[in-house]
């Protein structure tokens, strides 16, 4: 409970922070802020690119081994090394581009760049391998240093508004510290846990590694292109200032973040451990999770001021737009959910129908919308969860069919 408390506190202060950033830069700074925001996130999930599978399914089969841990630990490194040395070149030239069609100057692009490096060299020395920590029961350490942080986060912000120093340099290395002040507590836990010396990397471990990479990295690359198209078509179709506009609505749908904290821990473990009628208990679990969607949209549509208000002056133009944020961000939760629920049951076997139902979406959201506004960029994003429901509702079919045989 206190984990979930944790970790639901933490989804609030990230909320929260998030908005006052919107409401405090300037436009400019915060359409570059959402492209750095947004590459920040890509890095996470490309360098891990389902070798956190394999590192998980060793850890389950040997623990509580802990040389065995360790050993894994130097492989999970390894092929993250490996997998940024093909990654992070072509994100950080993609960012660049971003970056200077977003109206950044030369110089401030090559800050934010060696900020976004230290921030890989921080994601890479926690990330994955903090999986130990949670085979020994300290998840509720590792969210109570989370929640920590983004109070941290949370607490600065304002001191550097107040101060006048608060720009998008400043957003982003605060960003980059924060990650950096995770690495010492976590691997002193971690090496209190294993043992000291050098351990060698196995080639099963490698081995294994690289077959949850082969089949997951896939998705992941597409996950991540999901983000960065919305950003391209804004950036090269519209101006800074959609861009920053589109980024600042996010934040508000960001709301919804504690909510799906609390309900996936609800609903995920009712649905794992069900036997029986299935479909009508992922249609109710659905419902309950969505509610805080609907609201938010009922929200939006009669008082968008209100939530406008959160992001500040600089975008209380957006009503029409805020109401189509909140919609989209409904129904991606509302598909999220659904696909959870359905994966925590281990049926992903058609997760990669994401893939073409995505792209066969971009063209006709590109015949259809005008990407160029924040209103088309919004459905050409919502529009991705369809690929969501569809493969969960195969799995969850199929398996269906299955057990009736």
């Amino acid at each position: 409970m206190l984990f979930l408390v944790g970790n639901i506190v933490a989804q609030g202060l990230a909320a929260i922070s998030g908005l006052l950033l919107a409401r405090w830069l300037s436009v400019s700074d915060y359409a570059i802020y959402s492209v750095i925001f947004t590459v920040m996130g890509a890095i996470t999930v490309l360098t891990k690119g389902g070798v956190h599978l394999g590192f998980t399914s060793i850890l389950g089969r040997t623990w509580p081994d802990m040389t065995r841990a360790a050993q894994a630990v130097q492989s999970v490194l390894h092929i993250r090394h490996v997998l940024s040395i093909f990654i992070l070149p072509p994100v950080l030239l993609i960012s660049a581009a971003l970056l200077l069609q977003n109206g950044a100057q030369i110089f401030v692009v090559i800050v934010l760049l060696c900020l976004l490096v230290i921030f890989w060299w921080a994601d890479m020395r926690t990330k994955v391998v903090d999986q130990i920590l949670y085979f020994a029961h300290q998840t509720t350490r590792i969210q109570m240093l989370d929640t920590a942080l983004s109070a941290l986060r949370l607490l600065t912000i304002p001191a550097l508004y107040v101060g006048g120093y608060l720009n998008v340099l400043s957003a982003v290395l605060l960003a980059a510290l924060i990650a950096i002040l995770r690495i010492q507590p976590i691997l002193a836990w971690i090496h209190k846990l294993l043992p000291a010396g050098t351990h060698t990397i196995q080639p099963n471990d490698l081995a294994e590694m690289k077959v949850g990479v082969r089949r997951q990295m896939p998705v992941e690359i597409f996950y991540v292109f999901q983000g960065q198209i919305v950003l391209f078509v804004l950036s090269y179709f519209a101006t800074s200032t959609d861009v920053a506009g589109y980024g600042a609505l996010s934040r508000i749908t960001q709301l919804l973040l504690p909510f799906q904290a609390f309900m996936y821990a609800f609903c995920v473990p009712i649905f794992a451990r069900s036997t029986g009628k299935q479909g009508t208990l992922l249609l109710g679990l659905v419902s309950l999770a969505s509610l805080p969607g609907i609201l938010l949209v009922c929200v939006a549509a009669l008082q968008p001021g209100m939530l406008l208000w959160l992001i500040g002056p600089n975008y209380a133009d957006l009503q029409q737009e805020t109401v189509i944020a909140a919609a989209v961000a409904a129904f991606s939760s509302a598909a999220g959910t659904a696909w959870s629920l359905v994966a925590h049951k281990g049926l992903v076997r058609w997760s990669w129908l994401q893939i073409p139902i995505g792209l066969i979406w971009c063209v006709i959201a590109s015949l259809t919308f005008n990407l160029g506004t924040i209103t088309g960029a919004l459905l050409l994003q919502g529009g991705f969860s369809i690929g969501l429901i569809i493969a969960a509702t195969i799995d969850f079919m199929r398996q269906s069919c299955t057990n009736a045989i």
